[in-house]
């Protein structure tokens, strides 16, 4: 059984994998922390579908970009759970878990999120999911810079498609805001496999991948 998790933005979602398919699936919008919400949406799965923790025999996780605190709290339970029952961890990209939702869909994927701070996650992908521009954090106006074609714009917290429309002339198509579920990671794990091997050096050294210093190294350096 494979335990997947995604905190990278102000909502969540678990998911549980076995016998070949996705068995939970839950989104939840964050109105408190994710360290407050985490831990009892994995107890309550796993409870409904019957499994004791030793039942897991995988974790996968968003590492990122998105939020800091989020992150870490996923990327630290992962970690955790790991330790633990020392399995394997998968760590995929955020913005690739969002551009899985036109995966074959014949046209490019540009994927956007608020970053704060008047800046951008951004990322494009061609329908294989495979990176045209890697994830970075930038402007809106650094976008403006890319080799855009015949897209899909996927975006959240922000509002950029008049701006890239005008200004690239390409005639992107808004795909509507639908809840990303981390059971989407089981199908990035199949697209884009990886070796299940627990690895305590690797576990160890794992770290979100923010882009950017978060405020309180930022302050630090300043001081």
């Amino acid at each position: 059984m494979k335990l997947a998790l995604d905190t990278s933005q102000s909502s969540g979602s678990i998911a549980l994998w076995d016998k070949g398919k996705t068995i939970w699936s839950a989104c939840f919008d964050i109105r408190i922390t994710h360290s407050e919400t985490l831990m009892p949406q994995i107890d309550t799965a796993m409870k409904f579908c019957g499994y004791k923790p030793a039942d897991i025999k995988t974790v996968l996780v968003t590492s990122g970009p998105g939020s800091f605190t989020g992150l870490r709290i996923g990327l630290a339970t992962a970690k955790g759970i790991a330790y633990a029952l020392k399995i394997p961890i998968l760590t995929y990209s955020s913005l690739q878990l969002y551009a899985l939702q036109r995966y074959h869909c014949g046209k490019d994927i540009l994927v956007l999120l608020d970053a704060k701070m008047q800046e951008v996650y951004a990322a494009l992908y061609n329908e294989n999911l495979e990176e045209i521009y890697p994830p970075q954090v930038c402007t809106l106006e650094h976008i403006l810079s890319w080799e855009l074609r015949d897209c899909y714009l996927m975006e959240r917290g922000i509002n950029s498609l008049e701006l890239l429309s005008q200004e690239k002339n390409v005639p992107f198509i808004s795909v509507p805001y639908l809840p990303i579920s981390a059971a989407g990671l089981f199908l990035l794990k199949e697209i884009f496999p990886q070796p299940e091997i627990y690895n305590l050096d690797y576990i160890a050294n794992l770290e979100p991948k923010y882009l950017r210093e978060y405020n309180a190294q930022i302050q630090k350096h300043k001081n």
